[in-house]
């Protein structure tokens, strides 16, 4: 499977690229450039690929939806993978979020009294 080497390689749109690895495509930059056209293009967030001028309509972005049931699912499941690849990548850079502790006085217990103890009587 052609794999990116970060999120920044789909360039906003995870659809585009899982569309073109779904088709077996093994070529890194042509599926990077049909991601910038993309980006360029401010496709839909769900885009998937572009109409060619042989196409009707030419030259429309289609989207998950439009796919048949059969693609739309390897499609989403590989673009979704790409997706929570990306916050994993977020979250891990960012680090752990860490609450400061807020000064604590301790506080005394109140004293019970107690019986006296059974060895002094």
């Amino acid at each position: 499977m052609t794999k990116p080497r970060s999120p920044a390689q789909w360039h906003g749109h995870p659809f585009v690229w899982a569309w073109y690895v779904s088709l077996a495509s093994l070529d890194v930059t042509f599926i990077e450039d049909r991601c910038r056209e993309a980006e360029a293009e401010n496709a839909p967030a769900d885009a998937v690929y572009k109409t060619d001028i042989r196409n009707i309509p030419p030259n429309e972005w289609i989207t998950l939806e439009q796919l048949s049931e059969d693609h739309r699912e390897r499609v989403r499941d590989y673009g979704n993978t790409l997706l929570h690849w990306e916050q994993e990548l977020k979250a891990r850079r960012n680090g752990p979020v860490v609450q400061p502790l807020h000064a604590h006085q301790p506080t005394v217990a109140p004293t019970v009294p107690t019986s006296a103890d059974p060895r002094e009587h």
